[in-house]
């Protein structure tokens, strides 16, 4: 009786070991970006700083500070705004490999601004845009007309899914 209850015990540890062996579950239980045994992601730490911006900050990281930027900026120029965004795919294509663009459900979450891809149907609300271009890096440019509008959502729309 003690010796199969020894057995099982030993075959579910296998198991478990064998399990946590696939790489991908190895990452998230160890790696750089581990959701579990986070070395960096101490308990101390965090009750040091409750700040919200400040966590938020720690754990979405550099594009979320970008995102604040583009806050900031956006609501200095003043007035109500609908930001055109490129998608993550098109900043790659010019070059911008260091910075992803979120969808504009998370824009909203991370900034409180509403914005827009280039096949959305309230596309023709937007009155900022995200330009990305080679060598240039990334700027907010307000839309002064229709053509202008129309020419950004033909540049953006085949790098839409």
């Amino acid at each position: 009786m003690n010796f199969t209850k020894f057995n099982l015990l030993l075959t579910a540890t296998l198991i478990v070991i064998l399990y946590f062996m696939i790489p991908f579950y190895n990452e998230w239980l160890w790696g750089a970006n581990a959701k579990v045994l986070n070395v960096n992601n101490s308990m101390l730490d965090q009750m040091q700083n409750l700040d919200t911006s400040y966590r938020k900050a720690y754990r979405f990281g550099g594009s979320y500070l970008a995102y604040q930027d583009m806050k900031t900026k956006l609501i200095k120029a003043g007035g109500s705004v609908m930001l055109l965004m490129p998608t993550t795919d098109y900043m790659k294509a010019q070059g911008i490999t260091d910075m992803s663009m979120c969808e504009p459900s998370e824009f909203y979450y991370f900034t409180g601004i509403n914005s827009v891809w280039a096949n959305s149907p309230e596309v023709a609300r937007a009155n900022w845009a995200v330009v990305a271009a080679k060598g240039r890096g990334i700027s907010l440019k307000k839309i002064k007309s229709k053509p202008e509008l129309d020419s950004l959502i033909n540049l953006y729309k085949p790098y839409v899914k």
